[in-house]
């Protein structure tokens, strides 16, 4: 019987096993945080689209956006704290991840800039465009993460871009929305469970 070619001390491997255990661990805790941001964002799009669709009489940007977020980073907070995670471990692992969900947010800043301060985009077609980044952003994390869940995500949000484009204005949150929930939270919590699964 052959020796493998490379071999470890044993307190190397251990701490090698360890360092893949923790890795996965990490990205299992950020892949549902990221779905429960997802969620929490679909609930406030639908609830300020529902706000001006149906004429409620709510400040949605107090009321809902603002104390939402509010709750939902302090809740982030105690959630890294109670899995014991580094912030700096999990940017120094997750760094391209990190760098293109920056590039993505920034692309869709801009995509808002053009519709509310320059009004030089419809609602429909902001609505789309961001479907489209997003789409795009799921397919690269497809592509890092080895997962068909994030292209299963892809393929939504370009299918909801593709609806959006051709729908009234008052449907654009909507679509936003839905392809939160269905395109960016459902995969989010699908990989999360697959990467439970796994063990070293």
């Amino acid at each position: 019987m052959k020796e493998p070619l490379i071999t470890l001390p044993p307190s190397q491997a251990t701490e090698l096993a360890l360092s893949v255990e923790r890795a996965y661990s990490e990205n299992k805790i950020l892949d549902r945080l990221g779905a429960i941001w997802a969620v929490t964002f679909a609930k406030c799009t639908l609830a300020q689209w529902a706000i001006q669709t149906y004429l409620i009489p709510i400040n949605g940007l107090i009321y809902i956006w603002s104390l939402t977020f509010i709750m939902l980073s302090v809740v982030s907070v105690y959630y890294l704290h109670a899995h014991q995670t580094k912030l700096q471990v999990l940017m120094h692992q997750l760094r391209v991840q990190a760098a293109l969900s920056l590039g993505a947010l920034i692309a869709i800043g801009f995509v808002l800039y053009a519709h509310w301060a320059l009004a030089v985009l419809s609602t429909t077609a902001t609505a789309g465009l961001v479907a489209v980044l997003m789409g795009m952003w799921s397919l690269v994390r497809a592509t890092l993460r080895r997962a068909w869940e994030p292209m299963m995500g892809a393929l939504l949000w370009w299918g909801i871009a593709s609806e959006a484009f051709k729908s009234a204005d008052r449907y654009a949150l909507l679509w936003v929305g839905l392809g939160l929930l269905f395109a960016q939270a459902l995969p989010g919590f699908m990989v999360a469970r697959r990467t439970a699964r796994y063990r070293v």
